[in-house]
């Protein structure tokens, strides 16, 4: 699927970030199967565009109300039955273990960071979206809430083992076992929102903060650490520290790694965005 058949969303770069608009604000961008197909999508794009170093993922309105209240009912009434969409998917980027091949880990097995930005009502599907996403920012007139108690269902795809890392299990708790509304800054205490911002902006902001990361960061360094820090979580901590010294020793011949320590011996902030004048000093 390309960016210009998307219905649910647009796609747009600039200056290294890519922003993702769900943009069905009749709907509230609720959630959907065309939604959640269009969205992977997306990230696939970011991923594979060495121009995108930072995604931001934001929705017109709304971030996102929750999954689409019709197919809810539709499947209610089919005694809990539904279809699983068999639309073609882009596969995970190479090296991703078996067990974080799943559809929801997308966000966080690609090579670039994601921060959502949210404002407006994110419930439900639209929760889980952005817990995974690496950052949060939300606006301090955001509506938050996982929903789930509310309509008899569990903590979905994988949340029950995400939240707790995130922002510690009493909070997770505190997050998942009441299904009302919570404000920004109260997502903030609890540890998942990152950054409370004004109403009205923290798309703009979100902006900015990626805008600073795509110049500030090397792309490089950010894609190993995103791996480090949610893929090799899981793994022994043997094995983690050992992949750790591997990346280290290989960023030591990287261009990145000359551009910084250039920067720093001029006593300035490194661009990686910026044209380079490669093996000078």
């Amino acid at each position: 699927m390309e960016p210009d058949d998307f219905a649910r969303m647009q796609l747009s770069t600039e200056d290294g970030v890519a922003t993702i608009m769900f943009d069905s604000p009749e709907r509230r961008n609720a959630w959907g199967a065309r939604t959640a197909l269009e969205y992977r999508w997306a990230l696939h794009w970011c991923h594979i565009n060495p121009a995108v170093r930072v995604v931001v993922v934001t929705g017109k309105g709304d971030f996102c109300v929750g999954a689409d209240s019709g197919a809810l009912d539709d499947i209610g009434t089919n005694g809990g039955a539904y279809e699983v969409d068999r639309a073609e998917l882009p596969d995970f980027p190479a090296g991703t273990p078996e067990g974080f091949r799943r559809n929801h880990f997308y966000p966080l097995t690609i090579s670039v960071p994601v921060i959502a930005a949210i404002s407006g009502a994110c419930a439900g599907a639209g929760f889980v979206v952005a817990s995974y996403a690496d950052i949060r920012f939300a606006d301090n007139s955001a509506k938050i809430a996982t929903a789930f108690a509310a309509l008899g269902l569990p903590a979905e795809y994988g949340l029950g083992w995400l939240l707790p890392r995130m922002v510690g299990y009493a909070n997770a708790a505190a997050l998942l076992y009441s299904a009302r509304p919570i404000t920004a800054s109260r997502a903030v205490a609890l540890g998942w929102v990152q950054r409370e911002i004004e109403s009205g902006h923290a798309v703009n902001d979100a902006v900015a903060y990626a805008r600073s990361l795509a110049h500030g960061s090397s792309a490089e360094s950010l894609r190993m650490m995103k791996r480090q820090l949610f893929t090799e979580s899981a793994f022994e901590f043997s094995d983690a520290y050992k992949a750790s010294v591997q990346y280290m020793d290989s960023a030591l011949g990287s261009e990145d790694f000359r551009t910084g320590v250039r920067a720093l011996r001029g006593k300035r902030s490194p661009d990686f965005l910026a044209p380079r004048a490669v093996g000078t000093d």
